[in-house]
């Protein structure tokens, strides 16, 4: 639960919709790279996980894993908070190559703990007890996340660039490391059976044949990237809201706060509706949320709205964030058999994985077209994730 709590509220400090976006477009004119820097936690966290799954199936624990990593995570991003803050001349080459080199091999580390993170879950959180277990750790950490909105927002006036994004890079490390370890005192249950060990392309065609034999597997697949497309807009509503609203820098600490309302507000009903309803109800209210963004924005550029309703998109992508995150792993953990959930956690991240890069290509899209063309496409394949979300099965409870 602590873990889960202390990267909510680190999370605030590194957020991709405001903080990321923001830092490094004042680093380079590229709205590739920002949208690149906005995707690479992400990144780094699906692609490794069928490698890793292939390696980790047998094993009975997966605690030491996550051990391992938590050192190449915790000190890949305080080195590189660290160098951020000390940056006493602005040198934007070498603050930007600083950035994607530790802040990958930071990403890289989550990736590689993913699968431990999420067997471990899996075996000790009770499925009547998840939507519960996930909704607290959004809940609390979601309400320190919107109370350092402010916070945010007070730092990036006050100090000049690039030491006031290095104060946030500190608290997020410090929170991070505290997270950290959190998750590394827990006890891990044992695990009644785990298959052979197997070699990584076993594991893969393992992972087809379950796409194949598995309905529900194959339709969360293609609902999650349905949803998940949301990210190609995602750091570009900051980015938009300060070259054509012109807004200031520091408001990025207000519009993550109204995105920590509705990541904190909709986590109780998503909580709710997990424990109580159905994970795929979750999911089709979250695809539903992801298709309000792009339409607000589409009509600022219409019409003249006021800010605050602009301002409301960031509640959504809260919303989103929090249903998407809490249904996807909730549903995956009521499909999956126990001795084959590394496999079907694994092949799924990794088939999700390469979809994180539509944040760069819609910083492509902005630089060759425009930002209407970008989120009418956002918003078309928004309409595309809800009928893909009704046609999920209802699982079955024997998991």
């Amino acid at each position: 639960m602590a873990n889960g709590v202390l990267f909510n509220f680190a999370w605030a400090f590194t957020s991709g919709s405001t903080v990321l976006p923001l830092f490094v477009s004042k680093l380079t004119s590229s709205n590739v790279l920002v949208g690149l820097a906005s995707t690479l936690e992400a990144v780094g966290w699906f692609l490794p996980q069928m490698a890793v799954a292939a390696v980790t199936l047998h094993q009975k624990n997966q605690m030491p894993l996550y051990i391992k990593t938590a050192f190449l995570r915790g000190g890949s991003f305080l080195l590189f908070a660290i160098l951020v803050f000390f940056s006493r001349i602005v040198n934007p080459s070498y603050l930007l190559i600083t950035f994607f080199c530790l802040f990958s091999i930071y990403a890289l580390g989550g990736g590689l703990a993913g699968v431990s993170f999420t067997d471990v879950v899996g075996k000790a959180i009770p499925q009547n007890k998840r939507g519960s277990f996930f909704g607290m750790r959004m809940f609390f950490g979601g309400g320190l996340a919107a109370l350092a909105g402010i916070l945010i927002e007070r730092i990036l006036r006050v100090y000049d660039f690039p030491k006031n994004f290095g104060v946030l890079f500190l608290i997020a490390a410090v929170l991070i490391i505290f997270a950290l370890l959190a998750f590394s005192l827990v006890k891990e249950p044992p695990v009644r059976k785990r298959p052979e060990r197997k070699k990584f392309r076993e594991n893969l065609r393992s992972g087809f044949e379950t796409l194949k034999r598995d309905r529900n597997y194959r339709m969360l697949i293609g609902t999650r990237v349905a949803i998940g497309a949301y990210v190609m807009g995602f750091p570009f509503y900051i980015i938009f809201a300060k070259e054509f609203l012109h807004v200031p820098t520091s408001i990025a600490g207000i519009f993550l706060s109204v995105q920590m309302a509705g990541y904190l507000s909709s986590n109780i009903l998503w909580g709710y509706l997990s424990n109580n309803k159905s994970n795929k109800l979750v999911l089709l209210l979250s695809a539903i949320c992801s298709a309000i963004c792009p339409l607000l924005l589409i009509l600022s550029i219409l019409t003249e709205i006021p800010l605050y309703l602009y301002g409301s998109i960031f509640f959504f992508l809260g919303a989103t964030i929090a249903g998407l995150d809490m249904g996807y792993t909730n549903y995956l953990l009521e499909i999956a058999p126990e001795e084959r959930r590394p496999i079907y956690v694994g092949f799924l991240n990794t088939i999700v994985g390469p979809t994180i890069f539509l944040s760069a290509v819609g910083g492509l899209i902005i630089q060759v077209s425009s930002f209407t063309f970008l989120y009418s496409l956002v918003f078309l394949i928004s309409i595309i994730s809800i009928l893909l979300s009704l046609s999920l099965g209802e699982p079955s409870k024997s998991h």
